[in-house]
């Protein structure tokens, strides 16, 4: 039998949330999506999934570990996904998302560190020079002008300067007052690829020069 390459999917989809919250497994890590029959097991996965009636969208990654191309309407058809590690805080904001709450997300689950860094952002078609209060391999806080995004908008990050810089994507889960009318917000990064791996590099570079955990 000739052994089958390992594929890579990538597709968007936009769920109830009743419908995502049924197929989510915190414990587990894993993540039904619903009419997706198209890969097979030990396929990567990329999604770029919504919940309906709200503007967040986010970016999974994962891995095929199930995939169900017939059913019924109590074992719908779909593909069950192992996400990768650094998908988790993600699909666990879209989980709040989906039950409708207005919470503060703040990831703990990597050491921050505390490091004033300008970085340069893209929110609502316009570029921002912004100061990092700390960093993470997850995400950061930094400081924003008055006119922030609110909880859940997705915000563009230049991790790497040059015409072909590298960007990442991340999502807001907290903001909060700072001093002169300005907003303290914290972002989540989403997916995966070379933007994150370029931030990962950079948060390396940080703890090497001995910035303060805090």
């Amino acid at each position: 039998m000739i052994a089958r390459d390992r594929q890579r999917h990538s597709l968007a989809l936009v769920l109830e949330g009743a419908t995502y919250l049924s197929g989510w497994r915190p414990e587990q890590g894993t993540l039904f999506l619903p009419t997706f029959v198209a890969g097979a097991v030990g396929d990567d996965v990329a999604v770029r999934l919504g919940i309906t009636g709200q503007t967040l969208r986010v970016n999974l990654s994962g891995t095929i570990a199930l995939v169900r191309r017939s059913g019924r309407l109590s074992l719908p058809p779909g593909a069950e996904i192992v996400l990768d590690p650094s998908s988790l805080p993600a699909a666990r904001f879209l989980a709040l998302a989906s039950q409708g709450k207005d919470v503060e997300f703040r990831d703990r689950s990597s050491p921050r560190f505390i490091v004033n860094r300008i970085l340069n952002t893209l929110w609502n078609g316009a570029h921002r020079e912004c100061a990092t209060i700390n960093v993470s391999e997850s995400g950061c806080a930094l400081v924003w002008g008055a006119e922030a995004p609110a909880a859940r908008d997705l915000v563009t990050l230049r991790v790497t300067g040059g015409l072909f810089g590298a960007t990442a994507r991340a999502v807001v889960c907290w903001k909060g007052a700072h001093d002169k009318g300005e907003q303290r917000l914290g972002l989540s990064l989403l997916g995966e690829g070379r933007g994150l791996r370029a931030w990962r590099d950079m948060v390396a570079s940080v703890a090497a020069s001995g910035a303060r955990v805090g």
